[in-house]
């Protein structure tokens, strides 16, 4: 089975939400080789722009999201900040979602302490299983669940 989260549906999502006029975001991308790299979102405050978000994509050879970095503008230094990572991580039945917070005074990711497994039940449905690491057991813990189906292979609905 193939997973969804490609270069064409990172392009497909920049460009839904960069075309939204309604919108209190603005959305500028760069993009190499035909992969969206680096993704900024803007606030609109009043008549102007200021910097919000940047989301930074890395892919494996499959063109297959394997990062996306997260960093936040700072208004007091006027520069991006790390603030997390989801690192996507691909098996033969689905694939893994884990969440690292940065840490500003060891100046590296923590430890991955959210995750969500997404595994092919069947042709068309997928489960989806939400952890988060209890610290004192060092265990991830069932937080959340549901299924996903897929039966035309064009709509997505999900169960909780």
């Amino acid at each position: 089975m193939e997973t969804i989260i490609t270069v064409a549906t990172i392009l497909s999502m920049y460009l839904n939400v960069s075309l939204d006029s309604n919108s209190q975001y603005f959305y500028n991308a760069d993009i190499e080789n035909g992969q969206l790299t680096t993704m900024y979102v803007y606030d609109r405050m009043g008549e102007s722009l200021c910097p919000k978000l940047e989301y930074r994509y890395t892919y494996d050879d499959a063109e297959r999201v394997t990062t996306k970095e997260a960093f936040a503008w700072n208004k007091m230094t006027n520069e991006w900040q790390q603030s997390y990572k989801l690192d996507f991580r691909y098996t033969a039945d689905g694939y893994t979602v884990e969440r690292s917070n940065w840490d500003s005074k060891a100046n590296a990711y923590k430890t991955a302490d959210q995750k969500a497994v997404y595994k092919y039940e069947f042709d068309h449905l997928m489960s989806v299983n939400y952890l988060q690491l209890d610290h004192e057991s060092n265990t991830f813990n069932l937080v959340d669940q549901m299924l996903v189906m897929n039966p035309k292979n064009d709509l997505l609905l999900a169960w909780e």
